[in-house]
């Protein structure tokens, strides 16, 4: 291998996504770059995972077996320790990406920053020819994990590559329950504790596919939510008292909304109103829901009257 040119361990979780999964690897098989090797992690799956691995026919491409008991993060530790690569980059088995989106990744990378991501195209059906629509990162302000914490996560976990040597100093991703389906944006906490250096790579990269198997809980969101506030119960302490942080109440609010929850959408979004930046079309919506209940309680009296 050209010591010019690290190599990329991709590592992709998967369970009964043969499908997706030959699509994720074409992606990979197309890039640019080509220092890589793919770890598969299977769940056991049953539809054919292990024939479309062998039918690729490339020593890159490894594939492993565990029972990771519905906690993908075991999955991804897993690929990270039999990982060989300088850099670990993650793709969940139904993503995809662009040709060079290994290029530039290694690009920045091999400017000193330790987490580098990018905006994906968000992907409802196989038959999409237009993407108007994309994941909603930004670039991230020092100190990062201020950023992250008070303004939630800007890292999509599929346009993420970052240095294996961050990764083993935060001993890799929380397999706490209570924090599935955040286990990345907690890593990318952690390693915010430790470096400053994350950068967003300029163009879109990559596919987030949203036609299947990713349903929104909300109730889910707001356990979560709560999870992340006693991991973080110190930092949020100290950037509530500065009035640096209203991330995490208006997404319960917007979670409680969601499930017709007014008066706890109203309860949270009144906690973060004196905070800046709430986006105003979901304060509006509130307003309306407040103009709403006014005026069918003023009703209701007038017909008991």
């Amino acid at each position: 291998m050209d010591s010019s040119c690290p190599l990329v361990s991709i590592i992709i979780p998967t369970y009964e996504r043969v499908c997706e999964l030959e699509r994720a690897i074409n992606s990979i098989i197309c890039q640019t770059y080509d220092e890589w090797e793919v770890i598969v992690i299977d769940n056991h799956s049953s539809d054919g995972t292990d024939e479309i691995i062998s039918l690729f026919n490339d020593p890159r491409i490894k594939l492993y077996k565990i029972h990771n008991m519905g906690v993908i993060a075991a999955s991804r530790n897993f690929g990270i320790k039999v990982s060989s690569g300088k850099y670990i980059a993650f793709l969940d088995s139904d993503d995809w990406w662009k040709k060079n989106k290994l290029e530039e990744s290694v690009k920045y990378l091999g400017h000193g920053y330790d987490v580098v991501y990018h905006d994906m195209f968000l992907v409802k059906k196989d038959s999409q020819k237009l993407f108007l629509r994309k994941t909603r990162s930004r670039d991230l302000i020092a100190p990062v994990f201020q950023d992250l914490i008070s303004n939630g996560n800007a890292i999509n976990n599929s346009s993420a590559v970052i240095r294996r040597d961050a990764l083993i100093k935060i001993n890799g991703l929380t397999e706490e329950e209570e924090l599935i389906a955040a286990e990345d944006y907690d890593g990318w906490l952690r390693v915010a504790k430790i470096s400053d250096k994350f950068k967003k790579v300029p163009g879109v990269l990559g596919y987030y596919w949203l036609g299947g198997g990713n349903t929104s809980n909300p109730a889910r969101t707001i356990k979560t939510i709560e999870a992340l506030e006693r991991v973080y119960a110190d930092d949020i302490l100290i950037l509530k008292s500065n009035n640096c942080l209203y991330y995490y109440d208006y997404v319960k609010a917007r979670a409680c909304y969601s499930m017709g929850n007014y008066l706890g959408a109203r309860k949270y979004i009144n906690i973060c109103w004196p905070q800046k930046n709430i986006p105003f079309l979901f304060s509006f919506k509130m307003k309306l829901i407040d103009a709403a209940s006014f005026l069918m309680i003023r009703l209701m009296k007038l017909l008991g009257d």
